[in-house]
């Protein structure tokens, strides 16, 4: 990642949209279990176990959702904790 100021900017807001696609998937299956996803160079990706093989037709409908979500305006705070108590 980089380390300038807008680098830093860029990395969190991909970290926070990642935050968003699982949310707008929890809503969509709310039995999938989260796996990891953190931001990366060219953008973000999350590993999802879910109910069934994502298809196309169901994009737009996590867009939907995460558009909602955005526009919902919900506060995202960042908290460190030390590995022992998380």
């Amino acid at each position: 990642m980089q380390k300038t100021k807008n680098g830093e900017k860029l990395n969190i807001l991909r970290h926070s949209t990642a935050h968003i696609l699982a949310a707008a998937v929890l809503e969509m299956f709310p039995e999938a279990k989260l796996g990891i996803g953190p931001a990366i160079e060219d953008g973000f990706y999350y590993d999802f176990d879910l109910p069934r093989t994502l298809i196309p037709e169901d994009l737009p409908i996590l867009e939907e959702k995460m558009r909602a979500i955005i526009k919902a305006n919900y506060a995202f705070e960042k908290k460190n904790i030390d590995a022992k108590k998380a």
